[in-house]
């Protein structure tokens, strides 16, 4: 199980939208906690192999830059 972190909830649209797109089934997985300095952050857990998750976490590290 991989992990793809989106530290506001703008981020986690956009990630939800390029799971959907890549065909992901949902319902995914989706944790909310407050980090240390106070902050929502949501955790989306995906059940995909080494190479897609290398894949999806480029993806999105290139759409929230």
């Amino acid at each position: 199980m991989h992990e793809i972190l989106a530290k506001s909830d703008r981020q986690l649209g956009m990630c939800l939208r390029m799971l959907y797109d890549e065909g992901m089934p949902g319902p995914l997985d989706v944790h909310s906690e407050i980090n240390d300095k106070g902050k929502m952050e949501f955790h989306v857990l995906l059940p995909v192999d080494d190479e897609t998750f290398e894949r999806l976490q480029k993806r999105f590290e290139t759409m929230v830059r």
